[in-house]
């Protein structure tokens, strides 16, 4: 922009240092709308009239006069508040000056985006175009500037003004300290008649001020100025003699007071102006040169009690029709009724008086100066002498009224159409609150009207007739028809009706009965609205008027609701439940709970009576749907599985609205359950393995469990034990004499790793793994009852159920139960159909997604005790799931007794700081006819050489011994073209998913870097995330993959033995799996001590992942006797030891190869 002197002398004249700036961005941005200049652009003064558009969008009108020679601002003016408020010219005048200056040409105005309407006062057409300015002002040499946002410019005037709201607090405690003896100001408020230019021939009130500061009084012409001075502590002049800092110290009492609701009144019309039309934005403009504040009655009446004991000026509307304009002094009674004295009966306020006029009609007079002001419980009446108040009773009831007549100029005229109406409604009032003169005749114009109602049966129908009597006329009140409608009756001496009391009989009456033709009534057979109508409607028609009840409907009783009772009772292992109800019979029961189902709040038995319903039949139905059955059935009598006794008797204890009756057998199976896992059953003393505490704990739970013939899921977490303790139970149940055999169907990469721990913990049990061909299988089957236990996979259950149906077994253990998770899985289904005399489940996660996971398993251990399929969706899994009630309490009532959970927290302080464990895997199918034909390659080669050739042939020897070693693990890592699977890769995935699920996170090692890749492709197949660490990881990505798996960011860790052996601190890990255990102890300890080590916070599981009858079998055999031996061969150390003898190769093949 050009630096012309135009631009000094607004810089100089305005009002704060940046108003410059902000004019200057109004005008780049197009806020002037329009500017009009009243001479010839060559005369020495231009007046410029603009509109701006304020940064809020408020819109301007301004004035700006500039002497074009002399280059001066000569004057300016503007409607915005900051023009008031600060001396000098403000941003929209500023605006407006630069816009014409720089349409004019005479100093442009770089980067203007919109051009500005410019007019002449003399044509009123759009003035000459001004020439484009040139990207480079002659006048000042460099690139105009990019104006700033005006986003941001409105926020920097938030700024601004939040600088002056502190200047302005400063400013009030400054005047807080003014001397104090120094006379205060006062606010004269005076009452006038507000007239909105809107809204011409209404009017409201208003109020108009002087202020008097000792001897000197001015007439308020700005009480928007003075509110925002006193707001801000700012300095307002009413006049030469009176200008101060305006202060609530600065002001009396009560004008402090009135001044806080001027400030609240301004805000307030301020805001609704800001956010209305502009036509209401003129409406507000009709204030009289800014001297009237509009005002509500309830502001009047808030002004009025301040000024109590004191006067105040008032204008009554009347007066604005006389020549001059009347104004009294009023006084405010210092004493308001209602408020000060006492309850009594006080005299009337006002005088009133009823004269007949012509043709029946009737004049009311009221007093013609008084005026009624109202707001809630208070209320004014003001003349040209007084205003008092009056008491709460005239504010609530006669003050509407009044306030619609007041001041009475002239009578107020009853048609004598309406004089009833006047009579029943207005006179009551009149007579309570005036000193009303009226006829004696009113008196009987309007008798009050009274009601009769006969309510009797009449063919198959309950009728209801009301009578209204006005005196000593009377009519059916249906037959004469609404007052005022279509229908009302019009035939001579009909007395003026009581539209209100009519009505409200009649609504009274319609919420008990339904609009026959003829009248009111409904069906004799609607048990419902006979309920509500003798329950309910007699009472609340009796308070309307007399109520005549036929005798057939009188000898109809409503009765308290019955106390229902439960009968609990066992017997033959099966619980009984019945439901009874004093003072019923089955039929009349029947009938209670039919109708609490059909959501009614009473019964109609078949005497006819109604019975209220009450918390009982809520009780009685909330336990049948407890229990999975309909509340109707529980009438006869339900029988359940004896399991849910404990869960029924806790029910009857939560629910004191249902009487129990518990028998001598319900209670005894109460106790029992109560102390399951409390019985001693001792451990046996073949068990080949010291229990530890908890193990013992989970151990006699089973044998309490089976004691009872009931069944349960043993749920401890990964690595407590859970199969040791199972082999237990067994082993003490066959001890004991038990000789029916064990089934136990497990994952089919777990079956030998069973059989295995079977003969390790209990050598004396006859163990027979069901496996191989059909034929092979359907013979073992046939013979189970030969041996204690026998051991198969959920897959070759599922297809041999037909032969197991057949046998009888005295126990099925379901390990890996969530196998049977879904129950319409065909697993699932073969499962349920086990004959088995109890039944058990180990799982360390009976709920992985849903809680019909838990439905599936129970079902299986003790089908209905958790109710149908449907019913426990219905009773708990989708309460629980959305948090409802007490469901989730419920059901942990129903199935704690049957579920043991131990997690390594709970029973740390029996725990080792490590638990090791072994888990076979059982070559089968392709890749047990692989390693069998290498080992009998191999055996073949050994048994052929004499032993000089096998010295010299040891390393080729040692390479053929790996070679099985990873036929074991998969035999993809020696043959390419391998399609089919690997036993141990899918036992290994058995123990990822139940460490996963059971929030554990794993490290696992392997020897082989190609296994690794093998079991990464697996684990990323079944969506886990995983990291792998080799001896190809640089530095940086190992120890960016050690932060991630420390950090919790992933779960599973897989590292190579070379890579992670040593020098890792992998504290997160608590389950390290050894996929092909090193035979060299100390390697395979320095691996594990990579989770198990300093700051290590659980106890850590590690499993050592072993193929059945293979040489990883035979080398843990070897590993105590012949320790050096299999170091040498599987440690990668001692190759040309003296100790590795061609018989000791052998034996690691199977003596003669197989």
């Amino acid at each position: 922009m050009a630096q012309g002197t135009f631009v000094q002398a607004l810089r100089k004249e305005a009002a704060l240092s940046g108003t410059f700036m902000k004019g200057r961005s109004l005008m780049l941005n197009g806020a002037v709308l329009s500017i009009e200049d009243s001479g010839s652009r060559f005369s020495k003064n231009v007046t410029v009239e603009g509109s701006v558009r304020g940064s809020r969008g408020d819109l301007y009108k301004t004035h700006v006069a500039l002497d074009m020679d002399e280059h001066e601002v000569i004057d300016y003016d503007c409607d915005c508040p900051a023009a008031y408020r600060y001396p000098g010219m403000c941003k929209h005048a500023i605006a407006t000056a630069l816009a014409y200056l720089d349409a004019s040409g005479a100093e442009p105005v770089e980067g203007l985006r919109t051009p500005v309407r410019t007019f002449t006062a003399q044509s009123k057409q759009p003035a000459r175009t001004a020439p484009k300015a040139p990207a480079v002002n002659p006048n000042f040499p460099f690139p105009a500037p990019v104006p700033t946002s005006p986003s941001l410019v409105a926020a920097l005037s938030d700024l601004s003004d939040a600088r002056m709201d502190e200047l302005a607090s400063m400013r009030r405690k400054l005047a807080g300290a003014v001397d104090p003896d120094a006379p205060k100001a006062a606010l004269e408020p005076s009452l006038v008649p507000y007239y909105n230019p809107l809204f011409a021939d209404r009017f409201s009130w208003a109020l108009e001020f002087r202020i008097r500061c000792g001897s000197v009084s001015y007439v308020v012409k700005d009480i928007d100025g003075m509110a925002d001075a006193y707001v801000r502590g700012g300095t307002f002049s009413y006049g030469k003699k009176l200008t101060f800092v305006h202060s609530p110290e600065a002001f009396d009492e009560t004008s402090a007071k009135l001044l806080n609701l001027v400030v609240t009144t301004v805000a307030y019309l301020d805001d609704i102006t800001s956010s209305r039309s502009a036509s209401y934005d003129f409406a507000r403009s009709g204030f009289v040169a800014e001297r009237q504040l509009p005002l509500s009655e309830h502001s009047i009446v808030y002004v009025l009690d301040l000024l109590r004991g004191q006067t105040i000026s008032f204008e009554p509307a009347w007066s604005r029709g006389m020549t001059t304009h009347r104004t009294y002094d009023v006084a405010v009674e210092l004493s308001p009724q209602g408020e000060d004295e006492a309850s009594a009966k006080r005299p009337p306020l006002l005088a009133a008086k009823i004269a007949p006029a012509a043709g029946g009609s009737y004049d009311l007079r009221l007093p013609a100066d008084m005026y009624c002001f109202a707001s809630g419980d208070a209320a004014y009446l003001v003349d040209t002498r007084r205003a008092r108040r009056t008491d709460a009773a005239f504010a609530q009831h006669a003050a509407p009224f009044l306030s619609r007549l007041l001041p009475c100029r002239t009578p107020a005229h009853i048609a004598a159409e309406q004089v009833g109406e006047f009579c029943r409604m207005a006179l009551p009032i009149l007579r309570d609150y005036t000193d009303l003169t009226a006829p004696a005749a009113l008196d009987t114009v309007a008798p009050e009207a009274s009601f009769a109602m006969a309510i009797g049966v009449d063919d198959g129908l309950v009728t209801c007739k009301i009578t209204v009597t006005y005196g000593d006329w009377s009519a059916d009140l249906f037959s004469l028809g609404a007052p005022g409608s279509p229908f009302e009756e019009q035939r001579p001496g009909v007395p003026p009706r009581d539209t209100l009391a009519e009505f409200r009989v009649m609504d009274t009456a319609a919420m008990y009965f339904d609009f026959y033709e003829g009248g009111l009534a409904f069906e004799e057979r609607d048990d419902e609205s006979l309920f509500h109508l003798l329950t309910e409607g007699l009472s609340a028609l009796s308070e309307l008027g007399e109520v005549m009840l036929s005798d057939r409907l009188r000898q109809i009783s409503v009765r308290p609701a019955p106390k229902l009772s439960v009968r609990a009772t066992v017997k033959s292992n099966l619980l009984d439940v019945e439901l009874g109800a004093s003072g019923l019979s089955a039929a009349d029961l029947a009938i209670y709970l039919d109708s609490y189902k059909r959501h009614q709040t009473f019964a109609r038995l078949t005497s006819g009576d109604i019975v209220r319903l009450d918390e009982g039949a809520r009780a009685a139905f909330g336990l049948a749907e407890d229990l999975g059955v309909d509340a109707v059935d529980l009438l006869d009598g339900v029988s359940l599985p004896a399991s849910s006794t404990l869960f029924v008797d806790s029910m009857l204890a939560r629910t004191p609205a249902l009487e129990a009756d518990r028998d001598a057998a319900f209670r005894r199976t109460v106790e029992r359950l109560d102390t399951l896992g409390k019985m001693d059953f001792t451990v046996p003393a073949s068990l080949k393995a010291t229990m530890r505490g908890y193990q013992v704990d989970g151990y006699q739970w089973l044998g309490s469990l089976e004691h009872l013939g009931l069944g349960g899921i043993l749920a401890d977490d990964m690595g407590l034990g859970k199969t040791l303790q199972m082999i237990a139970h067994i082993l003490a149940r066959v001890e004991a004499g038990d000789t029916k055999p064990t089934l136990v169907v497990c994952p089919a990469s777990l079956v030998y790793n069973w059989t295995a721990e079977l003969e390790r913990f209990a050598p004396s049990l006859d163990v027979c793994a069901i496996v191989g061909a059909k034929a092979q299988r359907r013979v073992q089957i046939a013979g189970v009852a030969e041996h204690n236990v026998v051991v198969t996979s959920y897959d070759l259950m599922r297809r041999d159920i037909d032969e197991y149906v057949e046998q009888d077994f005295a126990r099925v253990v379901l390990d890996e139960a969530q196998y049977i998770k879904n129950p319409l899985t065909q697993v699932a289904r073969a499962a349920k159909r086990l004959p088995a005399g109890v039944r058990f489940a180990l799982t360390g996660t009976p709920i992985e997604n849903r809680l019909s996971e838990l439905w599936s398993i129970f079902d299986f251990l003790m089908p209905g005790l958790l109710g149908t399929r449907e019913s426990f969706a219905k009773r708990f899994e989708s309460p629980v799931e959305h948090a409802e009630g007490d469901s989730a309490a419920r059901l942990q009532a129903l199935v704690s007794p049957f579920v043991l959970r131990r997690v390594k927290e709970d029973v740390v302080a029996d725990l080792p700081e490590k638990i090791e464990d072994t888990v076979m895997a059982q070559l089968t199918g392709e890749q047990r006819k692989l390693y069998l034909a290498n080992q009998d390659r191999i055996a073949q080669q050994v048994q052929h050489r004499e032993a000089s050739e096998f010295k010299k042939d040891k390393l080729k020897v040692l390479a053929e011994l790996t070679k099985l070693r990873q036929i074991c693990c998969d035999p993809r890592l020696h043959y390419e073209d391998y399609k089919a699977g690997s036993a141990k890769l899918d036992t290994c995935m058995e123990l990822v998913h139940g460490a996963l699920d059971g929030g554990h996170r794993i490290l696992l090692f392997s020897q082989f870097t190609g296994m690794l890749d093998i079991i990464g492709k697996r684990l990323a197949k079944e969506d886990i995330a995983f990291l792998k660490l080799t001896g190809a990881s640089s530095k940086e990505s190992r120890a960016k993959m050690v932060a991630q798996f420390q950090a919790g960011e992933v779960p599973v860790f897989l590292i190579s033995l070379k890579a992670g052996g040593v020098g890792l601190n992998l504290t997160a890990a608590d389950v390290v799996i050894h996929y092909d255990p090193w035979w060299n102890v100390a390697a395979q300890d320095q691996a594990t001590d990579r989770a198990h080590r300093i700051g290590q916070q659980h106890t850590v599981t590690v499993y050592k992942l072993i193929a059945k009858d293979t040489i990883e079998e035979r080398i843990m055999q070897m590993q105590e006797s012949k320790r050096d031996l299999v170091n040498s061969v599987l440690g990668g150390d001692g190759i040309s030891s003296a100790l590795f003898t061609r018989e000791d190769v052998l034996a690691l093949l199977g003596g003669d190869g197989r």
